[in-house]
């Protein structure tokens, strides 16, 4: 039950909350809707709070039991960081180098629960490998996990172990964030070759254009380097991006000006 959402009947009122189920969770009063009455149901996220005590809000977390997410650094100490989940209670993520990290950064992990049955943050995330080759050439959800040589692991679909490699990437990317991607390869030890999809390409030209005063010294015949200069990705992605904006750009030699 802790770590999900569950839907419990209101068994009684006090002053200082609801008591809901047959476990008789708490729900604080200030989660307690108004309108409530005995007898009513009422679907909330079961947690343990400061002293381990079962307990319900109506808050909505981040992320639940099992699922990958990207959370906020909101404090760091010794032995690890606590994580802002979105709820009354923030979660432990336990960490050998924990002032690696600075607060309001994110990091990617999967919620877990302790031998106490605590939530517990792991960023050791054990994806599975991806047995279905049908994927390739299909677009899915991609969660930006982390930075290598190579590129940016991703955590494709909640599960699988993808790779955007940096001849693929034309714009600087953010730990936590969330693309599209499309799957080039599903490679025989099941992980995904990715690459960003034509929507986050033009989407991406078009932060850089509003960032540089909407116009970019660039064109279909710049050189490949000078693009990835300026735009941080290859010439054939930069002409996909500009084929995907139209009519909303002004072309010419000189280069593209986004039409206001």
């Amino acid at each position: 039950m802790v770590g999900t959402y569950v839907s419990l009947e209101i068994k009684k009122m006090l002053p200082f909350g609801a008591i809901m189920g047959d476990e008789e969770i708490l729900l604080p009063r200030k989660y307690v809707p108004k309108e409530a009455l005995i007898g009513d149901r009422l679907e909330v996220f079961v947690y343990t709070d400061s002293e381990d005590r079962i307990i319900a809000t109506t808050l909505k977390p981040y992320g639940t039991l099992g699922e990958i997410v990207a959370l906020e650094v909101v404090d760091i100490l010794s032995n690890g960081v606590y994580l802002d989940l979105g709820i009354a209670k923030d979660i432990f993520l336990p960490l050998k180098n924990p002032y690696a990290l600075k607060r309001s950064q994110k990091v990617v992990v999967k919620i877990e629960k302790d031998k106490e049955g605590r939530l517990l943050a792991n960023a050791h995330l054990k994806l599975l490998p991806c047995k279905d080759r049908s994927k390739t050439y299909q677009e899915l959800p991609a969660l930006i996990s982390r930075k290598t040589p190579l590129g940016f692991e991703c955590v494709v679909e909640g599960k699988y172990q993808g790779l955007l490699y940096s001849s693929e990437v034309f714009a600087p990317l953010k730990i936590g964030e969330q693309v599209r991607v499309s799957v080039k390869k599903v490679r025989n030890d099941g992980k995904l070759d990715l690459k960003l999809t034509q929507e986050d390409e033009a989407e991406v030209l078009l932060k850089i254009l509003k960032e540089r005063g909407n116009t970019l010294a660039l064109s279909n015949e710049s050189d490949p380097q000078e693009i990835y200069k300026i735009c941080g990705m290859s010439k054939k992605s930069f002409k996909r991006a500009v084929a995907k904006l139209g009519d909303r750009l002004e072309k010419s030699q000189e280069g593209i000006t986004l039409l206001r």
